[in-house]
């Protein structure tokens, strides 16, 4: 998962990131499920915020226990689970560069900002989940934005949060490779890849 909040001061590891993109194909018919799903009750917002403080930690935090699994390093999971996966963040920690939206409720405002981010920095379109080689372009409908607690990426802290990612449908026992990406140039690229193992 990517990360931004004082953007020039994560260009750095963003850039190195790029500079590892793999172009995938696109293919149809992946575990993403659309935005408008709520698995085990849960909305894009309410995994938003449920996940926001685990997000901005330290890498090896312990994920929030949830009835999906948030999923932001290589996992071995249970039949049956719903992974989430955020792709890309903001939040008003630290020094916020352009300014962040003044109401996180506004969803249009959300996705126009992390778009921005993103667009401007590195000519990114639209973010993907690619399940397996099959790729799932995100629209701004998968774009989250929510109040938090204080988050732990300041200081100082900040308690607003926008996200774009998505949930995954349970996938069958065996080894299975879930990227995140982008869209650039018109062609879908990984940023990051997962195994994700599931259980028998």
């Amino acid at each position: 998962m990517l990360k931004s909040n004082a953007l020039p001061a994560r260009l750095t590891v963003v850039a190195a990131l790029l500079a590892l993109f793999t172009a995938v194909p696109a293919l149809a018919g992946s575990n993403v499920l659309p935005s408008s799903a709520n698995p085990k009750g849960y909305s894009l917002i309410d995994a938003a915020r449920a996940t926001a403080v685990f997000n901005t930690g330290p890498h090896d935090a312990t994920p929030p226990k949830l009835p999906f699994y948030t999923l932001a390093d290589d996992a071995t999971v249970k039949p049956g689970t719903f992974l989430y996966v955020p792709v890309f963040y903001a939040d008003d920690s630290g020094e916020v560069v352009p300014p962040f939206p003044a109401d996180v409720t506004d969803q249009d405002a959300d996705a126009d900002y992390l778009m921005g981010l993103i667009k401007d920095a590195f000519n990114v379109d639209a973010f993907v989940i690619v399940v397996d080689g099959k790729v799932t372009v995100l629209d701004d409908s998968y774009v989250a934005g929510t109040k938090t607690p204080p988050l732990q990426d300041g200081p100082p802290a900040g308690t607003n949060y926008i996200v774009s990612g998505a949930f995954v449908s349970p996938l069958s026992p065996g080894v299975h490779t879930v990227g995140v990406g982008g869209v650039i140039d018109g062609e879908p690229v990984v940023f990051l890849e997962y195994t994700v193992t599931v259980t028998r």
